[in-house]
């Protein structure tokens, strides 16, 4: 019998990971963490660390193999997208999730898109491309614009959209850079507006935990700059949206777990799902938004099925109805020198949670991804009018100051 009390092994410990491992030790459960940066942030607060890379699955296999029964191991949650890492733990101790097969599906993005297709998911179309060769085959048969996309990584890394052959080439690199597969994906460009939908299955039926509006005001480039929630759109687009990712995830084979879909609703009014990923959202939208918004916690919920508690539908009512919005602040190009106001913006009206990312003497030398956001604001008020003014207030309160960079 093991020494320990029931412990629950969340999977990564960044910033962004801290609320997870602070939720489950509110729970009453002993805390194991896995990061491969031995200075993760998560590390101080959990019951117990192990440096792993969460992208290395099998070396989290090996670990629960030797360990699992001795640490009293009764669960695992996906903390970033690291599902193979977690289907690992899981599926070597006999615990509640899904197949380590699904969390491939859901993790690799061809054999996402595979299945989504010969299913009929209302999803874009899009191919592997092993070569660069055949990635100009496939944009020029296609036509651009079209998107070029990693295959098996988060935070928009490794994502572009392309207008013209002529930015293959770079787009190609870096996608195939953030790919473990050494490969990329082709997929047809939409124009549209892009949403996120968090969902928990349960036995194969989908539990709602809302929908938010994305905002990305970046020229070119997939980053989300921040997001609205709840979403603006009327409860009948809104269902349709739950109806397309209820498809995708039992399509993918996601029958209990969570199931946070990247939506699009194209300019002919379509609604097509983009990715869906075997996790809850990041961005502080699982971990802090939605609580704030609708009083209920995904995190909690998507733990609490993990350590094998039936699903209660309590779990997904919401509580109120308030509005709270994620904000980044992105400087310009260039090194950090200095970080002002954070102290005052952080004593603002509705200013729930100022998460500063960067330090001084970071450089910013290109936009490229999600996780490049300098500063996240949590910002809450009772409407969206407020909820925006006071996004406002506090935005003008903090100063970045940035020095060029040689050359620029």
């Amino acid at each position: 019998m093991s020494k320990h009390p029931p412990s629950l092994v969340v999977v990564a410990a960044g910033v962004m990971q801290v609320p997870a491992i602070e939720t489950a030790k509110r729970m009453g459960l002993r805390v194991i963490a896995t990061d491969w940066n031995p200075n993760a942030p998560g590390f101080e607060l959990a019951d117990h660390h192990v440096i792993l890379d969460i992208r290395d699955a099998e070396a989290h296999r090996q670990w629960a193999r030797q360990h699992g029964r001795a640490q009293n191991i009764v669960g695992a949650f996906a903390g970033a997208d690291c599902a193979m890492a977690v289907a690992a733990i899981t599926d070597e101790l006999g615990l509640p999730g899904i197949s380590f097969e699904v969390a491939v599906r859901s993790n690799q993005k061809t054999a996402m898109k595979q299945v989504w297709l010969a299913d009929g998911v209302q999803t874009p179309w899009a191919e592997e491309a092993d070569s660069f060769e055949v990635a100009k085959n496939l944009v020029e048969s296609h036509g651009c614009p079209v998107m070029v996309k990693a295959i098996d990584n988060a935070a928009s890394r490794g994502i572009r959209r392309i207008d013209s052959i002529d930015e293959l080439p770079e787009a190609y690199s870096d996608a195939c850079h953030h790919s473990s597969t050494g490969t990329c994906l082709i997929e047809e460009y939409i124009e549209g507006d892009e949403f996120s939908v968090e969902t928990i299955m349960a036995e194969g039926i989908q539990k709602r935990f809302g929908i938010i509006d994305r905002h990305f005001d970046l020229p070119g480039l997939p980053i989300e700059t921040g997001y609205t929630n709840p979403s603006r759109l009327s409860l009948d687009v809104q269902e349709e949206i739950y109806r397309v990712a209820a498809h995708a995830a039992q399509s993918l084979g996601i029958l209990n777990g969570p199931a946070k879909g990247d939506m699009i609703i194209a300019r002919d009014g379509r609604v097509m799902i983009l990715e869906m990923a075997a996790r809850l959202s990041g961005g502080f939208h699982s971990q802090y938004s939605t609580p704030l918004a609708l009083g209920i916690e995904p995190i909690k919920a998507a733990m609490q099925q993990a350590i094998g508690q039936p699903f209660d539908d309590a779990w997904s009512q919401p509580q109120w109805s308030k509005v709270s919005l994620m904000r980044g602040i992105m400087p310009p190009i260039g090194r950090i020198t200095a970080i002002e106001g954070i102290d005052v913006a952080r004593n603002m009206p509705g200013a729930a949670h100022l998460i500063v990312a960067a330090e001084v003497g970071d450089t910013f030398a290109a936009y490229r991804h999600c996780a490049q956001r300098a500063v996240y604001g949590i910002v809450l008020g009772d409407t969206y009018e407020e909820a925006e003014e006071r996004w406002r207030q506090i935005e003008a309160a903090v100063t970045i100051r940035v020095e060029a960079l040689s050359g620029q």
